[in-house]
């Protein structure tokens, strides 16, 4: 998700000037299950980790070289002098866009009556994009109210 990789690459410029040895645990949101029946599990976010599953992933852990935590210290600079309201994971790329870069997925799902709720909800089940609900009222409140 964005709000991790941008968390992972202000990390890794904030320990940049020291000698702290970082170690990081990639979870991943898609993989398959065989118990109690085969199926393919996909999680929107790693708050929907089962704490039981915790214990497992730390034991993958492995150390950050030196090399990979200055390439993202590196890019988390890049990112903060493009100064963009707006980071999305574009085709494996973190990328600054504009405020209004999902205005015309959001425009889609707004129909007369149709309270914004709804719409939140199901933008948060459909599309695992990393955006908190809040973000979806704030865009959502900004389209109505310039439409006129």
């Amino acid at each position: 998700m964005p709000d991790d990789w941008l968390g992972y690459d202000w990390l890794c410029q904030q320990l940049a000037d020291t000698d702290a040895q970082l170690r990081q645990v990639m979870v991943p949101l898609s993989q398959v299950i065989t118990r109690p029946g085969l199926a393919l599990q996909t999680l929107s976010d790693l708050s929907e980790v089962l704490p039981a599953d915790i214990a497992h992933y730390l034991q993958l852990a492995q150390d950050v070289s030196e090399d990979e935590q200055r390439a993202h210290s590196y890019e988390w600079q890049a990112l903060v002098v493009e100064n963009a309201p707006l980071r999305v994971n574009l085709n494996g790329h973190l990328v600054s866009a504009p405020a209004d870069f999902y205005n015309s997925l959001l425009e889609r799902q707004i129909q007369p009556g149709r309270p914004i709720v709804q719409i939140i909800g199901e933008m948060l089940m459909r599309y695992s994009l990393g955006l908190p609900d809040w973000w979806y009222r704030a865009r959502l409140q900004h389209i109505l109210s310039t439409r006129g």
